[in-house]
């Protein structure tokens, strides 16, 4: 679940170094080279970096004990405004109490009023942009993530406006057989499967009394079933399947059922961040080694030489999966529901080898870039194996929750091809559950270095 206010103070507090460092530099050109003062400076530009040495870390902490202190109103711009201009002065204060405690009196006060004033207006003015890029309707910053609130009251009206300020996507409402039917409700509990397969729900809200324990374990268990993140408002923990972190927004407090690291927007963005940078590496290093295997497929077999093939990822959302061609061209629709196994008889030449030494898995390089897949995840599968092991697999759509990945947890363990789905899923949810980005860096150092990865590589 993402939390725009939290998002927007993070991000402001690393956007305020850059900006203590441009005021500084401002305030330099105004005070000493602009002509508008005659006085040249008596000391150099570098003794006057300690200023900004010393107001980037006192600033930031009268920021963030104001921001603690007033936790309630930290999304009104007035109270935001405020906290600028008090840890600016404060800052100021202590600045000029350590100067003069050190008798350094040849700093310029009219530089540091300058300074200061400046820090203050460019504050105000990115935290303007800022809540414009993140809080406008019309974001594209920020994915609108659909929410579905089951039961509806004073909590879950509550929570509709405050996930709308978000930009969450509301869908509706879903309430019990004696409920009345008011504006928003889009259906009953017991039509809860057929909402959520229809409507592609990344969020349910349960907002229920604790008397009704048989829906409340339905909609768990359907929410399981097809991997969408689950909240129960206040608390149920008796209900809670597995790992919980109890999150709060504007102080309701919600229970993820399902808690995983990459819940938070900042890990998310380092993973992405890093997926990004590596991907694109990769891409340009392999270029010739892709162009000497496009050549050995073409001479070795008719056809193309990528093979495309629909797969599940992210929030069950569907998309091409990119890899070199290893078999011969078949019918489509066999390909979709037929399983590899060993010494498949469908390989080329060079498809064995590419296969055995994972070499077909390079194109997914390009699936990463764009955002469909990540480096480290769980496997992607076809739609007809998705909805096969959605029925035979307690919660195998929990690997939806993150991008899937051209390696994983699973892989490395060895359990790739035809091996057991019931365990690569158990490797999966572990991995979601305890992801980190060190882990990350292990299992690609596994990849490219363990032996295990290469097994049932056909």
């Amino acid at each position: 679940m993402h939390n725009l206010g939290r998002l927007y103070v993070k991000s402001a507090k690393i956007i305020d170094v850059a900006v203590i460092s441009l005021s500084f530099i401002l305030s330099w050109f105004i005070k000493f080279n602009s002509g508008l003062f005659n006085k040249p400076a008596s000391l150099d530009i570098q003794t006057y970096l300690l200023i900004v040495a010393l107001h980037v870390p006192l600033y930031l902490f009268f920021l963030t004990v104001s921001e603690k202190e007033g936790k309630r109103n930290n999304f009104e711009l007035f109270s935001d405004f405020m906290r600028i201009f008090r840890s600016n002065i404060f800052a100021l204060l202590i600045i000029v109490m350590i100067f003069y405690t050190l008798k350094l009196i040849d700093f310029s006060r009219i530089f540091l009023f300058i300074f200061v004033i400046l820090n203050f207006l460019m504050s105000i003015l990115q935290r303007l942009i800022l809540r414009r890029i993140l809080f406008s309707p019309n974001s594209k910053i920020i994915s609108k993530e659909k929410v579905l609130f089951v039961g509806q009251n004073e909590i879950s009206e509550t929570l509709r406006q405050i996930f709308e300020k978000n930009n969450y996507q509301i869908i509706g409402f879903v309430v019990g057989e004696r409920d009345q039917i008011n504006e928003g409700v889009i259906g009953r509990i017991k039509d809860m499967e057929s909402i959520v397969s229809n409507n592609c729900v990344d969020e349910v809200i349960i907002v229920l009394p604790l008397n009704q324990e048989k829906e409340i374990n339905y909609i768990v268990d359907i929410c399981e079933k097809y991997g969408i993140r689950t909240y129960i408002v206040p608390d149920y923990f008796k209900y809670i399947p597995s790992k919980a972190e109890i999150e709060k927004i504007e102080g309701i407090p919600l229970i993820n059922i399902r808690y995983s690291p990459l819940d938070e927007w900042t890990n998310r963005f380092i993973k992405r961040s890093f997926d990004i940078v590596v991907s694109l590496i990769g891409l340009i290093l392999c270029l010739p080694l892709f162009i000497i295997i496009a050549i050995l497929i073409k001479l070795t077999s008719e056809g193309p030489v990528l093979f495309t093939q629909e797969r599940v990822g992210y929030n069950r959302r569907i998309f091409k999966m990119h890899k070199f061609r290893t078999m011969y061209v078949q019918d489509p629709d066999e390909e979709k529901v037929r399983w590899t196994t060993k010494d498949d008889p469908r390989r080329t030449p060079i498809g064995r080898i590419l296969r055995r030494l994972s070499l077909d898995e390079l194109p997914q390089l390009w699936d990463v870039l764009v955002g469909n897949m990540s480096l480290v995840g769980p496997r992607p599968e076809r739609p007809y194996f998705v909805e096969k092991f959605k029925e035979e697999i307690p919660k195998y759509m929990i690997k939806h929750r993150v991008r899937p990945g051209i390696t994983g947890w699973a892989q490395i363990h060895g359990l790739r091809g035809d091996t057991s789905i019931e365990e690569r899923i158990k490797y999966d949810i572990w991995y979601i559950e305890n992801w980190s980005f060190w882990l990350d860096i292990k299992i690609i150092l596994a990849t490219i270095f363990g032996g295990k990865f290469m097994e049932n590589a056909y």
